[in-house]
């Protein structure tokens, strides 16, 4: 795998539909992510970027604009007893969990790439449900009730991952944004051991993405044990990567909005040239966006982006066999 941006959102404008069909209608979104992959051939694709449907699923009510992520109307826990009050997810029934299977199913079936499902991190998932302020506030004060929470969490998502290995899933990729906000010690604690945990009961690869600026917290996602992962922008990627083991693939990380989605050709150019010349030494690197893209990406620029990756890593391999021979 060397080409895996992540991107799901810009083919509703190739089938020229609206964000809201493509998040509730399971035949929607493949069709857009059919045209999307077909178009540019990455070598793994991934599904739309939603981290409302496991909340939904718990009962949460969501606010759905036309085209803007469906985000949390209200957040139901405040308390140890509102947890107990909370029933694991059924995902062949409840919410929009089966919705997102059947997609997991049609690219299992129909693509030649690597199919990757996006689950909900266990904090993130868990600040969703309490309200990420209040939950990070908690980290400090009621930390059992933290803990009590994530550990649900927890249980919710390795619910959702073992439907979506059923489902044909090759590989997870656990969203985790809201942990980017813990200490090393509180990150730790209250995210990286439970990823951990989904790690090891997984019996496909996952790999873990974070928004914004990791740097603090690399040596404890390296603790986690898994394939990989997706780091944003916001990191010096090149400085980063030799803390890396090598037996771990390191995705990233173009800056999806001010160089893929909106920049100039020469800035596209001279930024994917600049990070595949400094992570040239790494053979478990992958050529991605720092995170999801938006949906009004230039696709000129995406298709820009693919090809200086596809040309790269073509010459690169074509040296190593001269060297062979």
């Amino acid at each position: 795998m060397r080409l895996a941006p992540l991107m799901g959102l810009p083919g509703i404008t190739l089938s020229q539909t609206t964000l809201r069909q493509n998040l509730e209608d399971p035949g929607t979104q493949w069709r857009s992510l059919s045209m999307l992959i077909e178009r540019l051939e990455p070598d793994a694709a991934f599904p739309m970027m939603d981290l409302s449907v496991e909340a939904e699923a718990l009962g949460c009510d969501l606010i759905k604009p036309e085209n803007g992520s469906f985000c949390i109307a209200d957040h139901p826990i405040g308390c140890s007893e509102d947890i107990s009050k909370l029933r694991l997810p059924n995902p062949l029934r409840d919410g929009r969990l089966p919705k997102k299977l059947r997609v997991i199913r049609e690219m299992s079936r129909h693509l030649d790439c690597i199919n990757v499902a996006y689950v909900t991190g266990p904090f993130t998932l868990a600040g969703l449900l309490a309200g990420a302020t209040s939950l990070i506030k908690s980290v400090l004060k009621n930390p059992e009730f933290v803990q009590r929470l994530v550990d649900f969490s927890e249980a919710v998502i390795r619910i959702y991952i073992n439907a979506l290995v059923d489902s044909g899933a090759d590989m997870i990729c656990i969203l985790e944004p809201t942990a980017v906000t813990l200490s090393p010690h509180q990150f730790s604690t209250h995210s990286a051991r439970p990823m951990q945990n989904l790690s090891e009961s997984c019996p496909i690869p996952v790999i873990i993405h974070i928004c914004g600026d990791s740097t603090a917290l690399i040596d404890e996602m390296i603790g986690v044990n898994c394939l990989g992962y997706s780091l944003d922008s916001k990191v010096d990627l090149p400085v980063l990567a030799r803390r890396i083991p090598r037996d771990r693939l390191i995705l990233g990380n173009l800056d999806p909005v001010a160089i893929v989605a909106y920049g100039e050709t020469e800035q596209i150019r001279l930024e994917t040239r600049q990070l595949l010349h400094n992570m040239a030494d790494k053979e478990n690197f992958v050529l991605s966006t720092g995170c999801d893209l938006p949906m009004d990406t230039q696709m000129g620029n995406l298709e820009l982006m693919c090809s200086l990756a596809r040309s790269h890593f073509g010459e690169r391999m074509a040296r190593q066999l001269d060297r062979s021979v």
